[in-house]
């Protein structure tokens, strides 16, 4: 069996910002803080300027270098919210694939008797100059290439996260659908599909729609998932493209039968007539995801929506084309780091009756997007032993990616009574798993472009394990649907605040991930309850699914965080209320003082604060249930300010070639920041800050006369200008 120690992974993180002209200022690195104390919030304009008309001497060092025109300290966002400086970061797909070639699998399956259920995996041997290759992003190109030489060498990490996995032994474990549905408790597949009744076909996710976000294209998908539906015994599905004039929302799915439409997405969020172009990384991705939400929803509509490139707007442009198609569930098989872009983007995975899963990645411990959002659904990964009958037994994957978030704050859903939870002060992932590690893998078909030959390849990674999570919700919708219980609402909140706080039914629901680890720190390793790398375990598919659909588990109240709220008087107040709810909530408030209230989504403003402190109590009443959930928040309102913002900027002089010096002094009685803006800087000139004193130095100042024109607003809504003149005389 194939053994995956955890990788370090060093992502690039280093980005310049470009001035016109062809000067360039220093390279910011993404993720350090951009200025130091109270807000500063520098805005450095105009290289050269001022009376002389001599040519500007070069930027020297310092906290902050000056730029031709303007260098804004907040970047401009595109159409996702994606922060200018992020919006070329580009995801990587979450596959691993062992390092062999299959030989085909037997045809045990191919009549749908789906014999091979009863049956041990397969075990093929790993020629043994294979056993040391990196299993990341294997494709069958590379494995090709590769058996025709019988040499490969074990690829570098290369500054792409590429991990290098070392196979500790000779074999892989292979699984065909049939097994993985016997291993995790779903039904054998009917033997026919004519006459099934409604119970039966919501079962198999009949109604329901998977939209599978991943970037670049596969051309012979509609082909691989045919050789994998006829291998294996599944239902045929037709297929087709979306023209870009095609009607949105999209219309039903069939009520008995699978389709695949394939859908090119423009970054805008629209659909293209052109296909992207082909990566054998991201086709195989393609191949897996669409095989396997199809193995374990095998009537769901499968939805593939192809992004033009990997960078995070043109992914967030698939999610916004597969929101505009429809309700649905959405399966996202990439990452990327996390970093401060992450809640500005949150809005695209707030879809109308919508459900998002994602893979929590394959680099141990470090957290990434998309799963890290607080409304996806994060995915992780388990080692898989089972024989064909009895219990599975599963550990925790070696490289299951899983961790606290440095930056998304700690969700309403896990402050929930579940073990393993306390402690945690920011959003952890994962928040669920499934089986990942390619040396116990499953079957997926591979047709390289120009040929025809159906490949087996054994697939890996929380991309594997992300979109059978995807066909079990498909299911639940269904269920829930044909069972007239409604939509299936948070998942989240179903997860944590129903099954997870319950121990009969957390047990009957999952299977609880106790040993292995995804690293070597104190929270790496799987244990009783929530843990990192596998969340709160793996399906028990049948009991999970009848929780999910409503059958059999008592109601529970709304669970609400908020933090603490301060504000000054006179100056309008508003805070949000971050609600967990299984269904639809409404709001009220107990103990707020005049002028106060909260609207229908748990937003909470006062328009014209008074001075005081008072603790106030939002209620949420579940409108199906009528239970309810509250919190107390704590608000303090500070007197208004007294006293003017004020600038003092004393005039400078100075000799040109000799080091000068100057400081622009901040007054703001009450006020808790102060941004400053400067503009007319010559370039070289460097400022620092401390307090509210605002120093700046020029190395080397040149002859003629300047004015620096400075703006000053401060958190009381004040604001307020002044100009510095400096005076440089020749030698």
């Amino acid at each position: 069996m194939l053994s995956t120690p955890t990788p370090e992974i060093s992502p690039k993180q280093a980005r310049a910002l470009a001035c016109p002209g062809g000067r360039r200022p220093s390279s910011a690195r993404r993720g350090a803080p951009a200025w130091a104390a109270v807000a500063l919030a520098l805005q450095l304009a105009a290289c050269g300027g001022g009376s002389d008309p001599a040519p500007e001497a070069a930027a020297g060092p310092g906290l902050l270098s000056a730029g031709p025109d303007t260098v804004q300290a907040v970047l401009g966002a595109d159409v996702h919210g994606v922060p200018e400086a992020d919006a070329a970061v580009e995801a990587q797909p979450s596959f691993h694939v062992a390092p062999v070639l299959l030989d085909p699998p037997a045809d045990d399956d191919a009549d749908g008797s789906g014999r091979s259920a009863a049956l041990a995996p397969r075990v093929q041997a790993i020629p043994g100059a294979q056993a040391q290759w990196a299993t990341r992003g294997l494709t069958v190109e590379v494995l090709e290439a590769a058996q025709r030489a019988r040499v490969l060498a074990t690829p570098a990490d290369g500054g792409e996260g590429r991990a290098t996995i070392q196979a500790a032994a000779s074999n892989v474990t292979t699984y065909t659908p049939a097994q993985i549905r016997a291993a995790y408790g779903l039904p054998a597949l009917p033997a026919s599909l004519a006459n099934l009744t409604a119970a039966q076909a919501a079962a198999l996710g009949a109604g329901q729609t998977v939209y599978i976000v991943n970037a670049r294209h596969n051309p012979n998908v509609a082909a691989e998932l045919a050789a994998f539906n006829a291998k294996f015994g599944l239902p045929a599905c037709s297929s087709r493209t979306l023209a870009p004039g095609a009607a949105l929302p999209l219309a039903a799915p069939p009520a008995r039968a699978c389709e695949l439409l394939v859908a090119y997405a423009t970054p805008a969020g629209g659909l293209a007539a052109k296909a992207p172009a082909y990566d054998a990384g991201w086709a195989t991705e393609i191949a897996l995801d669409v095989q396997w939400v199809h193995a374990t929803a095998p009537l769901a509509r499968l939805v593939l929506v192809e992004a033009v490139d990997p960078s995070l707007s043109a992914l967030l442009g698939a999610v916004q084309l597969a929101n505009a198609m429809g309700p649905g569930v959405v399966s996202m098989s990439f990452g990327a780091n996390e970093g401060g872009y992450t809640a500005s983007v949150d809005a695209a995975f707030t879809g109308r009756d919508m459900h998002y899963l994602a893979a929590t990645g394959d680099s141990g411990t470090q957290v990434s997007w998309p799963a890290v959002s607080p409304n996806v659904v994060g995915v992780g990964g388990t080692r898989l032993a089972w024989s064909g009958s009895g219990a599975r037994s599963e550990t925790a994957w070696s490289l299951s990616g899983g961790g606290v978030s440095a930056v998304t704050p700690l969700p309403a859903y896990q402050q929930a009574a579940v073990p393993g939870l306390a402690g945690i002060a920011r959003r952890a992932v994962s928040d669920v798993a499934f089986n990942a590690d390619p040396g116990t893998g499953q079957y997926v078909a591979v047709i390289t472009p120009g040929q025809s030959a159906v490949k087996w390849i054994s697939a890996g990674g929380t991309s594997l394990a992300t979109p059978q999570w995807a066909g079990l919700v498909a299911v639940a919708r269904a269920l829930r649907l044909q069972g007239g219980r409604g939509a299936l609402g948070s998942l989240h909140a179903l997860l944590y605040t129903q099954l997870a706080i319950q121990p009969t039914a957390y047990a009957g629901a999952f299977a609880d991930i106790v040993s292995g680890a995804n690293g070597s720190c104190s929270g790496c390793a799987a244990r009783s309850g929530f843990d990192l790398p596998t969340g709160l375990g793996t399906p028990q598919a049948t009991p999970l699914l009848n929780a999910l659909a409503g059958l059999g588990l008592p109601p529970v109240p709304p669970v609400l965080s908020a933090p603490a709220v301060s504000g000054t008087a006179g100056q309008a107040l508003a805070f949000t209320v971050a609600t967990s709810a299984p269904n639809p909530v409404t709001y009220a408030l107990v103990g707020a003082p005049a002028g106060m209230v909260v609207s229908a989504a748990g937003s909470v403003s006062w328009p014209k604060p008074t001075a005081g402190s008072w603790s106030v109590t939002v209620v949420a009443t579940d409108t199906r249930t009528g239970l309810k959930g509250q919190v107390t928040v704590a608000v303090t309102i500070a007197s208004a300010v007294t006293g003017g913002l004020a600038i003092s900027a004393p005039a400078v002089t100075g000799v040109a070639g000799k080091a000068l010096a100057g400081s622009i002094t901040v007054s703001a009685p009450g006020a808790s920041s102060v941004s400053l803006s400067v503009a007319g800087v010559p370039a070289g000139m460097a400022f620092s800050a401390s307090g509210l004193t605002f120093k700046w130095t020029w190395p080397s100042p040149v002859t003629g006369t300047r004015t620096l024109t400075i703006t000053a607003r401060d958190s009381a809504g004040r604001s307020a200008s002044a100009t510095q003149t400096i005076t440089v005389s020749a030698k």
